[in-house]
């Protein structure tokens, strides 16, 4: 249970987290050139998902919690706004919170996948919503938004894929359940098809 400091304490976080300025750092990852080339309502996503993050940091602070690529990749490019970066941490945290970039590379991928299962279940319990697709998700299944490039072996809505092993969305499961996942529980190798919820191992 806690108690009313670490509510307070929490409250403030979600307020700050809630009022960053972000823009700069959607800009700059979303540029062509420079950046990763997202489009906007990805990106958009993507920031969503990265608040919803950094508030999990804040409530979880006994936790692993990895995120995924895309939001990884977020954190990144927030990170190397050194300045801003470092007043926001201060503003949220009341410290600086540095970035692990080793889970999952150094023989511990059992700890790298309890960490990414973490932010898998805690986004559905605490926010009610599963884990954004990364964007070079789309080839494997499809959830919502746009359609995978590759429709054989991914269906969420119109016809059902050429291929019903590898992609489950409404009916009987997949009977490879490591490939698609569209409702109930996420596959049970998140590395290899993800659908809404269910993405890949980010570092």
């Amino acid at each position: 249970m806690r108690n009313h400091t670490d509510t307070h304490r929490l409250d403030h976080a979600r307020a700050q987290i809630e009022s960053l300025d972000l823009e700069p750092i959607k800009f700059k990852i979303s540029h062509k050139e420079d950046g990763l080339g997202w489009s906007d309502e990805h990106a958009d996503r993507i920031e969503h998902a990265y608040r919803r993050f950094l508030v999990l940091l804040a409530k979880h602070p006994e936790l692993q919690i990895a995120p995924t690529r895309d939001i990884d990749a977020f954190w990144h490019a927030h990170i190397l706004d050194t300045r801003k970066y470092a007043a926001d941490c201060e503003r949220i945290f009341g410290g600086f919170v540095h970035h692990y970039p080793y889970l999952g590379l150094l023989g511990d991928e059992d700890k790298a996948e309890q960490a990414a299962n973490a932010l898998y279940g805690l986004f559905l319990s605490e926010f009610g919503e599963a884990v954004p697709n990364n964007a070079s998700d789309t080839t494997a299944a499809w959830c919502a938004g746009e359609p995978p490039m590759d429709k054989s072996n991914a269906w969420c809505a119109g016809e059902p894929p050429m291929d019903k092993s590898n992609a489950w969305c409404a009916g009987e499961p997949p009977m490879d359940k490591t490939a698609a996942w569209c409702a109930g529980e996420p596959p049970m190798k998140q590395a290899v098809a993800p659908g809404t919820g269910a993405v890949k191992l980010a570092h």
